[in-house]
Formats: structure tokens, C-alpha cells, sequence
């Protein structure tokens, strides 16, 4: 929750530094970039979604399960849990820019024409600040799917490692 609140504290700064070129900003500027978040997130959403389901089909039931855990299941639920708590974060990230960016194409251009001179241009400073905080946000999400990757991929070549040398010690 805190780099999250960082990003929007950059953003704000951001957003600050540039408000006299952004006043000069049309919601035209942005429909390039909504539509690459768009795209970005309803990806990482569908993707990520399904690797959770194939590769963590056995922790998805233990959460829907009556029965407890036993004993020599808990060290992999505890692993399972704590990537698993990552993945459902980015994918959680992905449906909010989602839901935002389908909200802003809904509501701007309805909102354009209701709101005054002076409400307008702090409307653009708001346009701004939100479509700059969810292209961070997205971005870093993006980033933890790269890392996500990186750290699983590093898991799994030491198992395998692990069990070549248990094999050849035998």
C-alpha cells in the first residue's frame, strides 16, 4: 500500500510541476494512452488470472476446502500463499486500472460539457493526475510480473540443480 501512495505522491508533484502545460491539454491527448492501459491490464488480467488457476489449482482448493491442512502440506501452503498473494495483487492492480480507465472514457466526455472554465481546468489537472497515477501503477505491476517470472524460473532451475545432485549422490 505504501509504493502505491509513493507513486501518487510523485504523481502529485508531477502533476503540480507541469499544471500550466496541462491546462493546455485536451482529453484527446490521453485516448492513446487509456487505450494502451486498457490493453496492458485486461492482458495482465486474463493472463495472470489463468496462470493462478493452472499452476495453483491445489491452493485455490485448499482455500475452498472444509479440511484442514496437514502437517506436511503446510510448508508449501505457506509458499504457495505468499506467491500466490503477489500474483492476486497484480491482478487486483490490473481490474482497478481497469475499472478506472472504462470510468474516465465514460464519464469525461459527458463531464466536458457540464463543467465550468474554472472547474475544467481543475478537471484537467484531475484527468492528468489519475492517468498519470494509473500508467505507474500499471507500470509497476507490469514490473512484478517481470520479477514474478524472473524469481520462479530462479526456483525452479535450483530444484532442479538440487535434485541432479541428490541423484548423482546416490
Amino acid at each position: 500500500m505504501i509504493k502505491y501512495l509513493a507513486l501518487m505522491i510523485i504523481t502529485s508533484i508531477v502533476t503540480y510541476l507541469l499544471r500550466d502545460s496541462l491546462s493546455l491539454l485536451k482529453y484527446e491527448a490521453y485516448k492513446d494512452t487509456l487505450g494502451a492501459l486498457l490493453n496492458v491490464s485486461s492482458i495482465i488480467f486474463a493472463i495472470i488470472g489463468a496462470w493462478i488457476a493452472i499452476i495453483y489449482p491445489r491452493a485455490i482448493g485448499r482455500a475452498f476446502a472444509s479440511s484442514n491442512i496437514k502437517d506436511n502440506e503446510i510448508k508449501e501452503a505457506e509458499g504457495d500463499a505468499n506467491y500466490l498473494s503477489e500474483l492476486v495483487e497484480i491482478v487486483m492492480v490490473s481490474a482497478f486500472v481497469l475499472m478506472t480507465v472504462l470510468t474516465i472514457q465514460f464519464s469525461v466526455p459527458i463531464t466536458k460539457g457540464i463543467l465550468g472554465p474554472t472547474a475544467l481546468k481543475h478537471g484537467k489537472y484531475a484527468i492528468f493526475f489519475t492517468v498519470a497515477t494509473l500508467t505507474f501503477i500499471q507500470l509497476h505491476a507490469v514490473f512484478r510480473v517481470i520479477l514474478a517470472n524472473y524469481f520462479f524460473l530462479n526456483q525452479l532451475r535450483n530444484k532442479n540443480a538440487s535434485g541432479k545432485i541428490d541423484v548423482l549422490n546416490k
